[in-house]
């Protein structure tokens, strides 16, 4: 997996990412993520999967002299939370728990990921493109309906019903 939840929270939409340079040019938009959960009271380790070197140097950068996030800070991340609240995504975060038992190997996490880039960058074209790339041989309407995926899932989302609002957004 990517870092922060997937790395929704590394590339999350524009309105988020503005709110959040805005308050500090400097940061990167993960260390926010990170800083928060290493700053809520009791938590002593924080994981974060990282895919390169560039994004371990970020992480050691502001966790090797850590520093809780200040007042100020708490209610950039309360805007924040606001703003990725009232955005209709779907919360995959492409672990794939979902597909390996799929009697009809539906690309699950690709789908969705077609979805999301539509509601969070607003770029139905691309997210077409995308959609119809990754169902060329199964897509939402070769789905049983059988739950083996929403019971794999570890975000408990209601895959079946997503993917028929996948499939009518894109049809």
């Amino acid at each position: 997996m990517e870092p922060i939840k997937g790395g929704t929270l590394a590339t999350p939409a524009p309105s988020v990412a503005d709110v959040l340079k805005k308050a500090e040019p400097d940061m990167s938009v993960a260390s926010w993520a990170i800083r928060y959960v290493a700053s809520l009271e009791n938590v002593i380790v924080v994981l974060s999967g990282m895919s390169n070197q560039e994004q371990m140097d970020d992480n050691i950068s502001y966790m090797r002299d850590f520093v809780p996030l200040t007042a100020q800070e708490q209610e950039v991340i309360h805007q924040v939370q606001d703003i990725m609240a009232s955005l209709d995504q779907i919360p995959c975060t492409a672990c794939h728990y979902c597909t390996p038992g799929c009697p009809v190997h539906m690309p699950i996490p690709e789908i969705f990921e077609a979805m999301n880039r539509n509601i969070l960058f607003g770029n139905k074209e691309s997210a077409i493109k995308r959609y119809q790339r990754v169902t060329k041989e199964t897509g939402p309407e070769d789905c049983i309906a059988c739950g083996q995926c929403e019971a794999a899932c570890p975000q408990h989302i209601a895959i079946i019903e997503q993917l028929k609002r996948t499939q009518e957004a894109f049809s």
